[in-house]
């Protein structure tokens, strides 16, 4: 038989795949009308958690099910902000949560979650960040269980989903279990999709592609851009999420506002950071119903689609928004004025005092005991954290590295933003990953070789937090991954400020348990674990008082029976480069509330 002759064009031929698909397998259409297609009353909604939030999407299922009742579920790591309408406006009957409340620009409980929650009118089930989406996992792969390392020791065991087993290869540890996640429908936004449905996400992943695969029907997706299929395919280390589980794309810019998304994908797509306006006015809307209900009937109701909550917002403020995530641009936060004025600040107070003691003592950390991963929580946990990594690699050269929950490894934070998640920040970083990598590897893994800094809404003597339940029954804000950071991290520093409130003799939910965390730092003082029980190891000293003072101040002010170290020492002062930095990171003052609050100190 003699062979054909082929010429290059005609051997392409044989190779190539289906390139222009046909009409009818384009699966773009507008955010409200996939809603209306593919969502059903009575479904399990999964909002997909990554450095891109589904928002416009949120506010989507309330347009299309105001006054409906339709009774959904909703699987989340964590409701924030205008997604409060799903409750006010009983869009959702049931919550998978494991955080609900506000986190930009700082951590808070959200006064309508709360009530409602409180009043029973929407169920809650916690859990926590890792364990959630270990769950999806288990989902997503078919398994009847996942395996854990979090919850024990903590209430969030009595949780009808959790089990322990003896490992059945006899070493005698007892395996945590959790049964799956298994939504209908999965929402997530991503930077860029083709019209099949291939969608590009913005790093960190969060939850990644596991969101897509553990839902029975699919992924109704939303993105900033419909892209062609030659630059999908020219970025394909970036599509996490590929075409056949994708029930239909919608092309929504901003539809992450009012937060923002990070895009090292391509020049066409603008990033754009965290709108810290509407943040306040959503905030502050949200301390009653009725306010709230006039936002959501303003922003959201009343709004026709997503193009006219662009133009309500307008095209000034959007590109400002974009203009702030490109390049130094984060430096025009820094306003002359503002740094001039910290420059001339005298003194400290109690709160910078506390932040700058739990940063040495990371700093002491991994000194002493080489830890190199650094995993800190929201507020004045990161603050602290931020500080320290600064520090030991510029004036020690020690490379430890910063880690965030969301899949953020070896990032060096900038001033003017303290939001943990700013994604300013994120073009430093070394590594993006997703949740499971972070906690599941980095901070509890075979190799973990982590300090952790969190902070506790409350703490008992023996290091166990709360930060899910009130002393009457009510709801706080859950745990995050701050479970599954004390669960299986190396060692943990904890932070809060202290009142009897906080350092409480018994805690009405365990939210992470305490036999991991060594230290506890408040605006008080230093307490380090002395067996199970923190003591006295460092009092603040404040001009024209004493120890004793000082001490009686401490002890009026926990609520269990103080143990005093033997080495009791005054903590040492801040040096004013360190309160210097701090200030640049929380420039608007959000947490520090330096120029507001009396000075009580001296910087050396």
């Amino acid at each position: 038989m003699t062979p054909p002759s082929l010429d290059h064009t005609s051997l392409k031929k044989l190779f190539n795949g289906l390139k222009k698909p046909r009409t009818h397998s384009t699966k773009v259409m507008g955010v409200d009308e996939a809603i209306s297609k593919h969502v059903v009353p009575g479904m399990t909604l999964h909002f997909a958690y990554s450095e891109g939030r589904p928002m416009a999407t949120s506010n989507a299922l309330v347009r299309s099910f105001a006054g409906t009742e339709p009774g959904f579920t909703v699987i989340s790591a964590g409701l924030v902000s205008n997604q409060a309408a799903l409750i006010s406006e009983k869009i959702v009957t049931k919550l998978i949560v494991s955080f609900v409340g506000e986190n930009y620009p700082t951590p808070a409980p959200n006064k309508i979650f709360q009530n409602l929650i409180d009043k029973g009118e929407v169920e809650i089930e916690n859990n926590s960040l890792l364990a959630l989406s270990q769950r999806l996992a288990a989902g997503a792969y078919g398994f009847p269980f996942a395996l854990t390392k979090s919850w024990k020791g903590s209430s969030l065991a009595e949780n009808k989903c959790f089990r322990t087993l003896p490992d059945p290869f006899g070493s005698g540890e007892e395996v945590g279990i959790l049964s799956p996640l298994i939504p209908d429908i999965t929402f997530v936004h991503g930077l860029a999709a083709d019209e099949h449905g291939n969608i590009v996400l913005s790093p960190p992943f969060g939850e990644s592609e596991i969101a897509a695969f553990a839902a029975k029907k699919g992924v109704v997706a939303t993105v900033e851009r419909i892209v062609s299929d030659d630059l999908i395919e020219q970025n394909s280390t970036l599509v996490r999420i590929p075409a056949h589980r994708v029930l239909s794309v919608s092309e929504v810019p901003f539809g992450c506002h009012p937060y923002g998304i990070y895009n090292p994908f391509s020049r066409e797509i603008p990033a754009y950071v965290e709108d810290y306006e509407s943040f306040a006015v959503i905030r502050a809307a949200s301390y009653s119903l009725e306010t709230f209900s006039e936002w959501v009937r303003e922003w959201i109701l009343d709004v026709a689609d997503h193009d006219v909550y662009l133009a309500k917002l307008g095209a000034e403020r959007l590109n400002n928004l974009r203009y702030k995530a490109v390049g130094d641009a984060w430096l025009e936060d820094l306003v002359p004025e503002k740094v001039q004025h910290i420059c001339t600040l005298e003194g400290y107070d109690n709160r910078e005092m506390m932040v700058v003691s739990a940063a040495r003592a990371v700093e002491e950390k991994v000194k002493k005991e080489g830890y190199m991963i650094i995993e800190a929580g929201v507020g004045l946990a990161n603050l602290a954290a931020w500080l320290a990594v600064l520090r030991l690699q510029q004036e020690d050269e020690i490379p430890a590295e910063l880690v965030a929950e969301i899949g953020v490894y070896g990032y060096l934070p900038k001033g003017g933003e303290p939001f943990i998640f700013s994604n300013r920040n994120l073009p430093s970083s070394k590594s993006m990953t997703g949740v499971e990598t972070v906690l599941g590897l980095y901070v509890g893994g075979r190799h973990n070789n982590c300090v952790a800094i969190i902070g506790a809404g409350q703490i008992d003597a023996h290091g166990n937090i709360n930060s899910t339940t009130k002393d009457d029954g009510g709801f706080l804000l859950g745990s995050g991954g701050a479970n599954d950071i004390t669960s299986s991290a190396a060692d943990t520093i904890a932070i809060t400020q202290q009142s009897k409130d906080r350092l409480v003799e018994a805690l009405p939910y365990v939210t992470s348990p305490g036999k991991n965390v060594s230290t506890l730092v408040t605006d008080l003082g230093v307490f380090h674990k002395s067996g199970d029980i923190f003591e006295l190891d460092q009092y603040y000293q404040i001009d024209g008082q004493g120890q004793e003072e000082a001490i009686k101040n401490i002890r009026n002010n926990c609520g269990w029976q103080l143990k005093i170290s033997p080495s009791l020492k005054s903590a040492p002062k801040p040096s004013s480069d360190q309160l210097l930095r701090l200030r640049l990171f929380d420039i608007r003052n959000d947490f520090l509330k330096y120029s507001v609050r009396p000075m009580t100190g001296k910087s050396k």
